[in-house]
């Protein structure tokens, strides 16, 4: 990809000032991302402001003509396994495999099957706060009927078969003590952090099968 920088929007509701400043340092030196602060829809069931926000971007990036984009909730933040190289690479196999989307790491998933050294398939993948969208995708999202009982990770998920999940995680979600969009996060504190933390080790013992097995 040369020196392309991935466009990469950010969902982020104005108020949310220590959200935004989260975010920014995340980014902060990481020149392979071409960063957009897009404001959050808001709407009194926050999972489906999310859901119109990232119709939002969805519109943007077509407008924009743009191949691939990255959409991030301002509570991603990148994990040890992280680098530029490991992106890029990722992006342009999957690309190829003709996937649709990607996660860069899930609260929960299911079924899990490498496909490489740092992607597995998988069946199904919740949590939205790093994912990337191939422009194939685009107008599928667009297209889906939705209602306020929707769900944005879970509706991405069973919208199509072609996904896969970074392995191990690349992004992980940053637990502010409070969510916007998932009211169980609320009224169960240390919920997110366990979440992750189970996944996290699950994909990790899937990676390590898989040095063991492939990479001898």
């Amino acid at each position: 990809m040369g020196s392309y920088r991935i466009p990469t929007y950010i969902i982020n509701l104005p108020e949310r000032t220590e959200r935004r400043k989260h975010i920014e340092e995340q980014f902060r030196g990481k020149n392979e991302f071409d960063v957009s602060i897009i404001q959050a829809c808001r709407h009194e069931v926050g999972a489906v402001g999310l859901w119109l926000s990232i119709r939002k971007v969805i519109e943007a990036a077509i407008v924009n003509d743009d191949d691939v984009i990255i959409i991030c909730e301002d509570d991603h933040e990148f994990t040890e396994n992280y680098s530029k190289e490991i992106l890029i690479r990722n992006i342009i196999e999957a690309h190829g495999q003709h996937v649709d989307y990607m996660s860069g790491g899930s609260g929960k998933f299911g079924l899990a099957l490498p496909v490489s050294e740092n992607r597995v398939w998988t069946n199904f993948c919740f949590s939205t706060q790093f994912i990337i969208i191939f422009k194939k995708f685009f107008q599928s999202i667009l297209n889906e009927p939705f209602d306020d009982s929707v769900i944005g990770d879970k509706k991405l998920s069973e919208m199509t078969v072609n996904k896969m999940l970074f392995c191990p995680f690349i992004s992980q979600q940053k637990d502010f003590g409070y969510s916007d969009v998932t009211p169980m996060h609320n009224e169960n504190a240390g919920m997110l952090n366990f979440l992750f933390a189970k996944s996290t080790h699950r994909i990790n013992q899937i990676h390590n099968a898989y040095i063991m097995l492939f990479k001898k």
